[in-house]
């Protein structure tokens, strides 16, 4: 596939172009955001018209480190009310923070639909190769500089909401002042399907297990041996959950103790796949643990009699070579396994059994479907992190410490409740504690909203019975929104952008055009 050029006009308006790339040269990871802060500032104090500004530069505090623009009516609209436009500045920086300035390319697909994506060209067909783009929701952003540069909208009154660390825990929309915002019709720019309007979606709160395990000396003629896994799809914990896509940390947790002849104590004579005496050194996610994001890399080293190496080592390529075939979606699965330095302890077997037993019994994925409508979920988990301290594993008179992290997210409290209640007997059972925390609420749908009511009529108009309006299985800062300010009608839309918290994240180019044209429409059908 040929590069393409993307200042062309597959990715118009170029306004929105514009902004987009140079947003793409600044870092702004979750919480990180000043140099994309600086940047809208700057644009903003270009704008005619302007009434207010906050933006406070050396703020710490994510609900003082957002920025809100006002500019007041004219002509026609000078004393018509605000429309409240919104967007998150931060991003996820995958495979990690080391990513600026992107190497952005446009490439067509097979069908001749130009994407705009990140990374290696190799990384079309192997996401490992590329990086988040950012379009989540560095699209958003660009969009609302673009619409108050508009000529065609330079009368109508816009406040504009720009939020930061939206990807790790909503610090700006939990924590901002909401006698700050004056505008009660709020669109939100970070939905992913330009066909779609969100108009609800879920609550969510993370989880931690925290627990302690022994180590005991590695017996003599024993070594130690790095399992890792990579290259699986990943993707958003939300809007992926359902998508039958693996686990790393599970991968990995499975693998172990389908190997482990105290767990799995198969006598296999000939071919089959045969387990061992193991015992686990560290078990991690190899990457930034984002809760939001479905872990696609992880390892673990374990120690194992040094006779029992090359048996190993095969029965560990056969399982990955069978959960290649058997896992269709996860074709880029990368798995190597080598011996690495020797430690004097490990985990002992009661510990290194406890602790990936425990790993099994935590829920990952769908728990349940919402029961009316039967195509969307309304409660799951995402295992985000596993961690072993200290990982030296060097005094036997400490007790390592063991930290398991998962997120949740449900649109409906007592299933939520339920949930938790669960994943805390486990972690009784196992003897850890279960603490919730970094809660969000869940953003109730309002079938009567006006504004919903708006946008259908001009969705209808762009794009016929293809149009949906729905609620979904993520967190959207609409949530806090609508949760401090009295009287909100709120909706979320979007451009298409695929693959989001990912390598293989890419943008629809020809949808940022629609998209526009679709916020420009209903903000002029406002009035």
């Amino acid at each position: 596939m040929s590069e393409i050029n993307i200042l062309d006009d597959s990715f118009e308006p170029k306004a929105v172009h514009d902004h987009f790339m140079e947003l793409t040269k600044l870092y702004h990871p979750s919480g990180e955001e000043d140099r994309v802060r600086e940047y809208v500032v700057e644009c903003l104090k270009k704008i005619e018209g302007a009434e207010y500004l906050f933006y406070e530069r050396d703020a710490k505090d994510p609900g003082n480190r957002v920025i809100i623009f006002r500019r007041k009516g004219s002509g026609n609209y000078v004393s018509a009310p605000y429309i409240t436009l919104q967007a998150h500045m931060d991003m996820v920086c995958s495979p990690d923070r080391e990513i600026f300035p992107l190497k952005v390319f446009g490439y067509p697909d097979e069908e001749s639909e130009k994407w705009i994506k990140a990374g290696d060209q190799e990384s079309i067909t192997d996401p490992g190769k590329g990086t988040t783009l950012g379009a989540d929701d560095g699209i958003g952003v660009a969009t609302i500089l673009a619409l108050l540069e508009d000529e065609k909208l330079k009368d109508y009154p816009f406040e504009c909401y720009f939020t930061v660390q939206e990807e790790t825990d909503m610090g700006g929309a939990a924590k901002f002042d909401p006698a700050l915002l004056k505008g009660r019709t709020y669109i939100n720019l970070d939905a992913e399907d330009v066909k779609t309007i969100i108009y609800g979606s879920a609550g969510g709160c993370s989880v931690r297990y925290d627990g302690n395990a022994t180590l005991s000396p590695v017996p003599e003629g024993f070594i130690n041996l790095k399992l890792s896994i990579s290259g699986l799809c990943g993707g958003h914990s939300g809007i992926n959950i359902n998508c039958g896509r693996l686990n790393a940390i599970k991968v990995v947790t499975d693998i172990l103790i389908r190997l482990n002849n105290r767990l799995t104590n198969l006598d296999v004579k000939g071919e089959g796949i045969k387990s061992y005496d193991l015992r686990l050194v560290s078990l991690k996610r190899d990457e930034e643990a984002i809760s939001n994001k479905i872990p696609s890399c992880a390892s673990a080293i374990i120690a194992l009699p040094e006779i029992n190496k090359v048996e190993f080592e095969n029965d560990f390529n056969a399982y990955c070579e069978a959960l290649k075939v058997q896992s269709k979606p996860e074709e880029n699965l990368v798995y190597s396994i080598q011996a690495v330095e020797s430690t004097p302890n490990s985990l002992n077997e009661a510990s290194t059994d406890a602790l990936l037993c425990l790993l099994r019994q935590i829920p990952h994925g769908v728990i349940r479907m919402i029961p009316n409508v039967p195509n969307l979920v309304e409660t799951s988990s995402n295992l985000a992190d596993v961690s072993i301290q200290p990982g030296g594993m060097a005094d036997l008179n400490v007790q390592p410490e063991v930290t398991i992290k998962a997120s949740n997210r449900s649109s409906d409290k007592y299933s939520m409740d339920a949930l938790v209640q669960i994943q805390k007997t486990i972690g009784k059972l196992f003897k850890y504690t279960v603490e919730t925390g970094d809660s969000y609420p869940a953003w109730e749908p309002d079938v009567n909203s006006p504004l919903l009511d708006k946008a259908k009529t001009v969705y209808n108009k762009i794009y016929g019975e293809e149009s949906l309006a729905t609620v979904i299985h993520a967190g959207l800062e609409c949530s806090y929104i609508v949760a401090k300010s009295e009287e909100i009608d709120c909706i979320s839309i979007g451009p298409t952008i695929m693959n989001p918290h990912t390598g293989g994240e890419r943008l629809q180019a020809a949808t940022v055009e629609k998209f526009y044209g679709a916020v420009t429409d209903l903000i002029q059908s406002l009035f």
